[in-house]
């Protein structure tokens, strides 16, 4: 009997033993990963920071950018105003945003964020580019002066902003920003976060497909310039019905995926019915009893 119980006791230290190593191997797994997620953030930042003085040149490396403002602001318009929040008398008029609170994630510069403002839109941008919100503060200040009142930017992260303006918002954009994130589910829940019941997220992004890769990347970062080279990264895009799964655990549903692509030879997009390049998605983040009644 006590032999057999100093066995029984030496198994359970043995148990005990590996489960404290297992549950360390974890931490220092996580604690790299976080590391090294960490670093990769801080080279996708400096990636765009180096383009900060010419981020608001419509002719320079990011004239694809400001050309997608023709169909992404529409697509984001009329997105907010088929969901019954615009007032009646504002529709159909430049201020058709007037007393909308939308939250544009990863703003860079401002390109996107001051023409939301112009719709008469309460708009905040955030990035994580110090450099690139200076540089949006200053094209504010000093060539869109009248906007000042409507467009607020702030250098932070999403989570972090999430925690001081929970349901604030009645947009949020995350417009070509997912291609550059690896944890993509933490930054749409914190975006989810911000957003009021009722409230439309809308995104922006790189289909992970091999057309996409081949045309979009080697062809148009390599060969055609049109995008600084090192700009997209294969492991980082996303399909849209990834997108979707996501944004469905957040009790937010999707209502609209449109396919898009870049005539570079008239720097132009245009919508199209594939979603294999680009595409664009609104969800709705559902109310509580409509999600209950959904489930």
């Amino acid at each position: 009997m006590l032999q057999n119980y100093g066995l029984l006791s030496r198994i359970k230290i043995s148990h005990a033993l590996v489960s404290v190593l297992s549950r360390n191997i974890c931490l220092y797994n996580g604690s790299q990963q976080q590391q090294q997620q960490s670093a990769e953030t801080d080279r996708e930042v400096k990636h765009h920071e180096k383009y900060a003085t010419d981020w608001w040149n419509k002719n320079g490396p990011l004239a694809a950018l400001h050309a997608l403002n023709e169909i992404r602001v529409p697509l984001i318009r009329d997105g907010i105003v088929a969901r019954g929040n615009v007032k009646s008398h504002y529709i159909n008029t430049t201020k058709v945003l007037d007393g909308q609170r939308i939250l544009d994630v990863g703003c860079g510069a401002g390109v996107l964020t001051e023409q939301l403002a112009r719709l008469g839109a309460q708009v905040t941008g955030i990035d994580l580019g110090e450099e690139l919100v200076k540089a949006a503060r200053a094209h504010l200040s000093n060539c869109s002066p009248e906007l000042s009142s409507r467009v607020q930017y702030e250098a932070e992260a999403i989570n972090q902003h999430a925690m001081q303006n929970c349901e604030s918002y009645d947009a949020i954009v995350v417009s070509e920003v997912l291609e550059h994130v690896d944890d993509k589910v933490a930054l749409l829940n914190s975006c989810v976060q911000t957003l009021k019941p009722g409230g439309s997220i809308f995104i922006t992004t790189l289909n992970k497909t091999i057309p996409m890769w081949m045309g979009g990347v080697v062809l148009g970062e390599y060969v055609l310039s049109l995008a600084p080279r090192g700009t997209h990264h294969w492991d980082k895009m996303i399909a849209p019905l990834d997108v979707q799964r996501i944004l469905d655990t957040m009790n937010c549903q999707t209502v609209l995926i449109n396919g898009s692509t870049y005539d570079f030879w008239h720097n132009t997009w245009r919508w199209i019915n594939s979603t294999q390049l680009c595409y664009a998605l609104q969800a709705i983040k559902q109310k509580p009893d409509e999600y209950a009644s959904s489930h």
